[in-house]
């Protein structure tokens, strides 16, 4: 026998220097959901490193990265065995690999594949989900292959995932087994993803990088009632226990599934060869800019499952599958400017002016750098060349600065010490990457207020946007809220672009808003971390907003969904804005109690006098009239079951509230029984 090849010294320190680097990477990505490179980059690492290991074989060990997955096993969280290991896919982003691919399954099966079944490749964190009897047992992560972390209370939280299935036609179509597994990903949908990433950053928190993050961070999150709060969703791809084999193929087992009601992608695709593949993944790249989840590409699989066992898997991935990643969409452009930016609640924003250049179908030209901690990171300086993409494809974002062309004396950038807008000392407080702007009369935070004030959920002024907020601040007619009560139709109308008739609707709409309900009115003055769920809560507990304003920390923590950090920031958002809240109630603002309801005699309807919570999707009604209807037959809605609740109306795949109803025997409703009673009482 021939003796290897010895491994010069410089080959072997970079695989060792590649090795360490993965795993650095891997505990990034997996563990901290804080990944500092693009899966392309990533890649690249591993695909070097297992290049080295196959021309020097003496390199290649049990634990390297290339033999093992990475691990997301987290302190804090016990662990299980997987039933069936979760392996990951081999990943290319290359056709000719896809090929391939192909060639291997028609050399192991003896003959070409009848048919492929192609699903985007959400870009979320897997899960198990075992159920015992029909009842969801076990929720647990990938983790490292073989053990998961157990995640059940966190994954009960997600409203897709259902917590009861049919065990009759479980075992009709899945076959009898000790218990059944699903498996899918959990993800965050990308508009919801923004909403929410924008609230932590005006509450001083950190912003994820993308919904991928945002979902592995949430998921490992110890407190549920936080996780509940948060927009995560599920698609279910795989039967792991009895096993796929039973159904006899792929497109048998996502049927099956979403007949059992787990949610299933409907982007799959059966196709019969591979022209019909890459045409299917040719139409799914077309459409990724327009999907409402991320995606970073598509997972290919061998329809016929019967075969999957005899064709097994290497150490990391199965034969019978394959993912193919599209290309991230990336640009590279200047840095013309850094500047900073003051948001609603006082935190100053880091915003790179960048040289405008076409990216996914937009013209981008600026792009958030997040915080100073992060300008650091990635040392972004003025004058860079920088290469972008968007964030969750939607949001624009520095990946990283080509640093063989930055200009010599290009300084690193620092926020400024004081407020950009009004000149005062900006603050960090302790625990936070942000740094906030305290002024109250800062003009771009009454900028950014007015425009709160005006939104839907708050006071609902509709045509007041940026453009003529920014015409009255300009004009001298606005300075803060108060005076949106003080515009007048003459000096409106003699505005550019403004006339008699659209002067007197923004009056008119104005003057509507004031008998906006207690609870929007809170939500629209724009308190850090209080969102229109606390805000209903804290209408509903105090009745009026003198009261509200006259609490203390431990009655603000008494009421429900409101703890210690909502509460103290209440606390503190009262004391420091008491002139403009003077000035609003003396305008006859925050003065109402709930919205108005007839008076209702107890018993006279189904819901008057009690305490009724709504959980799970209503087909036939929006939650909003749902809840409307309800409150105006005198019943009260709440956003969490205790023991005060009196009803819990349970649409499709409900969740976590549901199961705390049975267990405190709350009376539930179905969707059918709700619609039923609203017809019976006339309403």
């Amino acid at each position: 026998m021939t003796p290897p090849t010895p491994v010069p010294d410089d080959v072997r320190l970079r695989a060792q220097e590649l090795a360490g680097e993965i795993r650095r990477h891997n505990e990034l990505y997996y563990k901290r959901a804080t990944p500092r490179i693009s899966d392309a980059a990533y890649d690249a690492l591993v695909a070097e490193l297992a290049l080295l290991q196959e021309r020097y074989p003496q390199l290649r060990e049990e634990t390297s990265p290339t033999e093992t997955v990475g691990s997301d096993l987290t302190e804090g969280f016990p662990s299980l065995f997987h039933s069936v290991p979760m392996i990951s896919l081999s990943n290319t982003y290359e056709r000719a690999e896809v090929e391939a691919f192909h060639t291997r399954l028609t050399r192991l099966l003896g003959h070409e594949p009848h048919a492929y079944v192609m699903e985007p490749k959400i870009d979320g964190v897997a899960a198990a989900l075992r159920y015992v009897g029909g009842a969801l047992d076990v929720g647990l992560t990938r983790g490292d292959g073989r053990r998961g972390d157990v995640v059940t209370e966190n994954l009960r939280t997600v409203s897709d995932i259902p917590k009861t299935v049919d065990a009759r036609r479980l075992r009709v179509l899945c076959g009898p087994a000790d218990f059944h597994e699903m498996r899918g990903e959990v993800y965050m949908p990308v508009a919801e993803f923004q909403r929410f990433n924008a609230a932590r950053e005006e509450g001083g928190l950190v912003a994820f990088a993308n919904p991928r993050n945002a979902t592995a961070g949430t998921l490992k999150t110890l407190d549920t009632s936080e996780v509940a709060r948060r927009p995560l969703r599920f698609w279910a791809y795989s039967i792991a226990v009895p096993g796929p084999a039973a159904l006899r193929s792929h497109w048998a087992v996502l049927d099956a599934l979403a007949e059992l009601g787990f949610p299933v992608c409907d982007r799959r695709r059966r196709v019969a060869d591979l022209p019909e593949l890459f045409a299917a993944l040719d139409e799914l790249e077309a459409a990724r800019d327009g999907l409402p989840f991320q995606i970073d590409g598509a997972v290919v699989k061998l329809d016929d499952t019967t075969v999957w066992d005899e064709l097994g898997a290497t150490s990391k991935s199965p034969r019978y599958a394959i993912a193919f990643k599209f290309a991230p969409e990336q640009a590279v452009t200047v840095v013309e400017s850094i500047a900073a930016s003051v948001g609603r609640t006082g935190v100053v924003t880091p915003v790179a002016n960048l040289r405008a250049v076409e990216l996914a179908g937009t013209t981008v030209a600026r792009a958030t750098l997040h915080n100073q901690d992060e300008v650091d990171r990635k040392d972004v300086r003025e004058g860079d060349t920088v290469i972008i993409e968007k964030g969750g494809d939607v949001i624009p974002k520095v990946v990283e600065v080509v640093a063989a062309r930055r200009s010599k004396g290009a300084r690193p950038y620092h926020l400024p010490a004081e407020c950009p807008s009004c000149g005062s000392a900006l603050v960090r407080r302790e625990g936070e990457v942000a740094i906030r702007c305290v002024n109250p009369d800062c003009p771009a935070q009454q900028r950014g207020r007015i425009l709160h004030w005006a939104a839907r959920d708050a006071m609902d002024i509709e045509g007041l946007g940026e453009r003529w907020v920014d015409l009255f601040l300009q004009q001298g007619l606005l300075r803060g809220i108060p005076d949106l009560y003080r515009l007048r139709r003459e000096p409106l109308a003699q505005l550019p672009g403004w006339g008699e008739k659209s002067a007197d609707n923004l009056v008119r709409r104005v003057e509507a808003s004031r008998q906006r309900p207690l609870e929007n009115q809170i939500f629209a003055l724009g308190m850090r971390h209080v969102g229109i769920a606390a805000a209903r809560q804290l209408a509903a507990h105090f009745g009026s907003f003198t009261a509200l304003r006259a609490a203390g920390l431990e009655q603000l923590e008494a009421v429900e969904e409101v703890g210690p950090v909502v509460a103290a920031s209440v606390r503190e958002e009262l004391d420091r804005r008491t002139p403009v809240l003077d000035e609003l109630q003396e305008l006859g603002l925050l003065a109402t109690t709930r919205a108005p309801k007839p008076v209702v005699v107890p018993g006279a309807t189904p819901f008057a006098g009690k305490t009724i919570v709504l959980t799970g999707t209503l087909s036939k009604l929006e939650r909003r009239a749902a809840r409307q209807r309800i409150e105006a037959m005198g019943g009260t809605i709440a956003v969490s079951v205790s023991k005060k609740t009196d009803l819990v109306i349970a649409g499709e795949q409900a969740g976590s509230k549901l199961d705390k109803a049975r267990e405190l025997g709350v009376e539930v409703w179905d969707e059918e029984r709700f619609l039923r009673a609203l017809q019976e009482a006339g309403s």
